[in-house]
């Protein structure tokens, strides 16, 4: 795979990410104060992921080295764990209250 395909895949998935944070948000902004101190610092941990992810994915989509390798490797993890982090927050939310639509 070609770096800059590699970043444009990434990319959309960080957008993605992007947009459940939001929706997220919007979810935990209906909760009471003892639900939301519960859910904010998932949240928080959330967007220090997502906002490293991108990071990484602008770093590597401008330097575009030769051997992209081991950057890939690094960025194959941490959007697993970007990923996993998303995935227990909509688990943790009360699915009633999820709309991705709205």
């Amino acid at each position: 795979m070609e770096v800059k395909d590699y970043c444009k895949a990434m990319l959309a998935e960080v957008n993605g990410w992007k947009e459940k944070l939001e929706a997220l948000k919007k979810v935990s902004d209906k909760y009471d104060a003892a639900q939301k101190e519960k859910i904010l610092p998932l949240i928080g941990q959330i967007e220090q992921q997502v906002a490293a992810a991108q990071a990484r994915v602008d770093e590597l989509e401008n330097e575009c080295p030769s051997d992209w390798s081991p950057m890939k490797d690094e960025l194959d993890d941490l959007f697993g764990t970007v990923g996993n982090s998303v995935d227990r927050a909509w688990r943790d939310f009360d699915r009633g209250w999820v709309d991705l639509e709205g």
